[in-house]
């Protein structure tokens, strides 16, 4: 035998040798390179035992050499047919991979298409009995095959790579609806409440409106109705009465009637009708209430206002919310306090926030809880909490029994038009 051919069969031993303990790969697949491999290296080893023994004629009778040739090609057709084969057509060989087995197939045909061709060349060359060319042809086959192992390898690889992204996007995409979904759904939730605390404030304003719509009534039926009343009396008496002196006196008496009637109709308008902040600021409408406050009820009420205090950042809206607050502790001062001396404070702090402060020296009460203030407690109350939170700012009721009470409002200042907290 010649030195070419013992180098030969020596690289088909290898490759046979190769091939028995290769690992297989793709287990659970029909067809798989691995098993293509096994079959091809079954051939060859007929092939080498033809050699060895009688030649090609005994092998193709004794073997089927040809047969074996046919199923292998049949192998090779279903890989080609298989979902992985598509992967391998466009796996690219790494940069580890060694050089030998780097090089192109002619006109770039895939490694396990160019096997499947060298077959017919292959099948020729048994056929003619010329045993060297089988063994060239099987050796390029050979080649090929483990080429294709190679790359067939490296798609398992890439399509894993690509699995593992393709993974992490779906993950990625999961964690960003779960995401949306949970954003969205607090916003539903905020939104539910924001509905229903707009539900309850338009409850509680429906019900200031109608309680203090009975105040109304009550004050004009106890007051404007019952002076009408007497008035009307004294009048009929000053047509019914002839003497001079007595008539004059009953007409006197009707006319400070009317005009104290009037000063009550105009108490009822300037508390029902707001102040005109255009050409007023919140410091003139406030001494004006506690100077009609006083001559109303009698009671000393006295004003600090701070000299350099600064509201420019209130508008009307919260210039009459303030005015509100204030006017409605006053009220309260001359219907349940029975105090003596009331005190309205308007200061403005080191950082810009406003204090509004009403004390009293009255019998006092059991103040309402902080919660209370926006629920619970009195309407008018209620009200006032209302006002400051509207305001963006905190109320506080101090009060004892027999200590007085002291109604204390804090507003944050204002910064570029947007609201800070103090501390």
């Amino acid at each position: 035998m010649k030195p070419e051919n013992n180098a030969r069969l020596s690289g088909l031993l290898a490759f046979i040798f190769l091939g028995g303990i290769l690992p297989v790969f793709g287990e659970g697949q029909n067809v798989s390179i691995q098993s293509i491999i096994y079959q091809w290296a079954a051939v060859e080893r007929e092939l080498v035992e033809a050699g060895v023994d009688d030649g090609l004629e005994r092998a193709i009778e004794k073997a089927g050499l040809l047969d074996d040739v046919a199923v292998f090609r049949e192998s090779i057709q279903s890989y080609l047919d298989s979902e992985m084969y598509r992967i391998y057509r466009f796996a690219p060989l790494s940069s580890e991979t060694p050089p030998a087995f780097r090089r192109s197939v002619p006109n770039e045909t895939p490694e396990i298409l160019a096997a499947a061709d060298l077959t017919f060349a292959f099948g020729e060359a048994v056929s003619s009995g010329d045993w060297e060319r089988a063994v060239l042809v099987s050796t390029d086959i050979s080649g090929n095959l483990i080429l294709a192992m190679i790359r067939d390898e490296e798609a398992g690889r890439f399509a894993g790579a690509a699995y593992f992204r393709l993974l992490l996007v779906f993950i990625v995409f999961i964690a960003l609806t779960a995401l949306v979904i949970w954003v969205f759904s607090k916003e539903l939730v905020s939104s539910f409440r924001r509905e229903a605390e707009g539900a309850v404030f338009t409850r509680s304003v429906l019900l200031a409106q109608e309680d203090e719509r009975a105040r109304l009534s009550r004050e004009l039926h106890d007051t404007v109705a019952q002076d009408l009343r007497y008035l009307s009396l004294e009048m009929n008496k000053i047509g019914r009465t002839e003497e001079k002196t007595v008539r004059e006196k009953l007409c006197a008496e009707a006319a400070s009637m009317q005009a104290a009637l009037i000063r009550k109709v105009r108490d009822i308008c300037d508390y029902l009708v707001p102040p005109d902040f255009r050409f007023q600021g919140l410091p003139d409408a406030l001494r004006r209430l506690c100077l009609d406050f006083g001559k109303r009820t009698g009671i000393d009420c006295r004003i600090d206002i701070t000299e350099d205090i600064k509201i420019d950042f209130l508008d009307n809206e919260k210039q009459l919310q303030i005015f509100r607050i204030v006017q409605e502790a006053l009220a309260n001062v001359e219907k349940h306090a029975e105090a003596k001396e009331a005190i309205v404070i308007l200061h403005s702090g080191g950082e810009g926030n406003i204090f509004a402060g009403i004390s009293d020296d009255g019998k006092g009460f059991d103040p309402p809880g902080e919660r209370d203030i926006y629920s619970g407690a009195h309407l008018g109350i209620r009200g006032m909490g209302e006002r400051a939170a509207l305001l963006g700012g905190s109320l506080e009721i101090k009060s004892e029994r027999g200590e007085g009470t002291m109604v204390r409002l804090e507003l944050p200042a204002m910064e570029g038009g947007n609201e800070r907290s103090i501390d």
